[in-house]
């Protein structure tokens, strides 16, 4: 049976086209979260170019139809090894590649305008396609890490039917004999190889389109299992509320702690229903504030817990999308004991205050006259010592003589020890 080689490309133009779709699919999805993903996309586009190049030969130059389309091909299966080690960062240096490029190219141009040869053509692009489909298979099922073989398996076997057929085409080369030089011509092989490739194509869009996938849900999994250990970890008090009612869908251990609530009887009820917040107008300050900025960060505002006591909460919260719908995300931190802290520290930092306004105190140096004892002031005048003391502090004075004067003074009143003798 002979099949027609030009309808054959055709119709893979045609499913090459729907493979570069779900690689820009694939694309959109993942490039935010996946690197290498862009370079699949070059790669099913070069692929659906070199095989409508060659469905067009006899209509455009032969070394267009047969170097360029080829050099097409095996340039996005360079560009395809490429984005998947990226995809998975294990990067290596190309320069292997871009020589085996180089020698590919100038082999092609030798079997297509200097000495025309279908069948080496057809072995040059084999060898090619089976070094670089190789170096997939062998990143994909080994070079990956280990967790990540269950997501690579189906596309490493997908290269790996690619090295099969490419292996058959080689072995084909060196016992089938001279098929001709006319690609275009109906056969059976190569239009058999074709199909074969494209079917790989197409399980290889597939495959490529279902790892991606399995990757993001894995990634989301792990990061709703992150999140969800942290929420309900958290010592904070977090709540997940519906924006546009404010139900309250989540609340974590922390929040049962704080403000002794079970979670069972908060489930579906509102934080106004539940008379949380002391003064409403905080509320709605902060309903302004996520309107405005989709944020609210380190506020401090009085709530109520379930027992009536009020506590002083540092607030935060966040705008978050779920399901296309908005929440907020938002903790509480009981900060009660640190303001108490803080006010009985700001009443003793004013009474130590006070009491040092009241305290005056001598310093400096004082002109005191030698003989007198007088000591002169500010303003010059020389005032009694205990006049300048009394002014200067809060010391008070009473007055009496010690012994040495009341001796000096009053010698006929008192004995030789100064103390005043008895009357008889």
């Amino acid at each position: 049976m002979l099949l027609d080689v030009r309808t054959v490309l055709l119709s893979s133009v045609v499913t090459d086209v729907m493979c570069v779709l779900f690689a820009l699919v694939l694309w959109v999805q993942g490039r935010s979260r996946l690197k290498g993903i862009g370079f699949f996309v070059v790669d099913f586009c070069f692929q659906t170019m070199a095989l409508f190049l060659i469905a067009l030969r006899g209509s455009v130059p032969d070394y267009i139809s047969m170097v360029l389309a080829h050099m097409l091909i095996i340039g996005g299966a360079i560009l395809g090894y490429m984005g998947l080690e990226r995809f998975f960062d294990k990067r290596t240096s190309q320069i292997y590649n871009y020589i085996m490029m180089a020698v590919f190219g100038l082999a092609h141009v030798y079997f297509s305008l200097v000495q025309p040869s279908l069948a080496a053509r057809n072995a040059n692009t084999s060898i090619a396609l089976l070094i670089i489909c190789f170096q997939c298979m062998w990143l994909l099922f080994y070079r990956v890490e280990t967790a990540m073989r269950p997501f690579t398996r189906g596309v490493g076997l997908v290269f790996m039917g690619y090295c099969l057929m490419s292996g058959l085409r080689i072995a084909h080369f060196f016992v089938g004999g001279d098929t001709g030089n006319d690609y275009l011509k109906p056969g059976f092989f190569d239009p058999l190889m074709l199909v074969c490739y494209q079917l790989l194509l197409i399980l290889l869009a597939f495959g490529l389109v279902l790892m991606v996938n399995k990757l993001l849900f894995a990634d989301i999994k792990t990061g709703e299992e992150k999140f969800s250990k942290a929420f309900h970890s958290s010592a904070y008090a977090l709540t997940l509320t519906r924006l546009s009612d404010g139900q309250i869908v989540e609340v974590n251990e922390g929040f049962v702690s704080i403000t002794g609530y079970p979670a069972a009887e908060v489930l579906g009820q509102t934080t106004v229903g539940l008379h949380m917040w002391e003064r409403q107008e905080d509320r709605l300050a902060v309903v302004e504030e996520l309107s405005e900025k989709g944020r609210v960060r380190g506020r401090e505002f009085p709530f109520r817990t379930r027992s009536g006591e009020v506590l002083t909460g540092l607030f935060s919260a966040d705008i978050m999308y779920i399901d296309n719908e908005p929440f907020v995300l938002s903790s509480i931190s009981d900060i009660t004991a640190r303001k108490i802290g803080e006010i009985e520290r700001e009443k003793l930092i004013h009474e130590l205050q006070e009491a040092l306004a009241t305290v005056k105190k001598l310093s400096g140096m004082l002109p005191i006259c030698a003989s007198c004892k007088k000591i002169r002031d500010d303003k010059g005048y020389w005032t009694q010592i205990e006049a300048y003391i009394r002014d200067h502090s809060e010391a008070e004075f009473s007055h009496g003589i010690c012994p040495e004067c009341m001796k000096k003074l009053y010698p006929e009143f008192c004995s030789e020890d100064g103390v005043l003798k008895s009357e008889d």
